[in-house]
């Protein structure tokens, strides 16, 4: 029964994800400039990234499976949860704030910087195997 909470949260959020994205369709010819239709759905993709991050560090893996410390796999985790936390705040504030032609762009850069050092945080701790 533990397994179904995750799909159960994991469907909602795709739900949510897909009933705001047609909300937003809907809502563009006649509420909505085409320009903010398409700049709160670059905040609808940069708060997906933020949500999904804040969950990297309370993953828990089982210790039988970690190459490494549990203290350093646990601090590679929460840096990765904080950097693309950042990296999917980021996206938003160049959402919000870039000029229309190179938001995605500019978004898209920020949250690659985000990700990069993520992975090289995550690979440095994968190399530091305890004996």
């Amino acid at each position: 029964m533990k397994a179904a909470f995750p799909l159960g949260r994991a469907l909602a959020g795709a739900a949510f994800i897909v009933a705001a994205s047609a909300l937003l369709r809907w809502a563009a010819p006649e509420y909505l400039s085409a320009e903010m239709a398409q700049r709160l759905t670059g905040v609808l993709l940069g708060f997906v990234v933020v949500v999904y991050a804040n969950a990297i560090p309370k993953s828990l893996v089982a210790l039988a499976r970690l190459r490494c410390s549990p203290a350093g796999e646990q601090a590679a985790r929460r840096f990765a949860g904080w950097s693309l936390v950042l990296g999917g705040l980021g996206y938003i504030a160049a959402s919000l704030l870039a000029p229309l032609a190179s938001m995605h762009l500019v978004g898209g850069a920020i949250l690659a910087v985000a990700l990069v050092a993520a992975i090289l945080r995550c690979m440095r701790a994968g190399g530091a195997v305890h004996g």
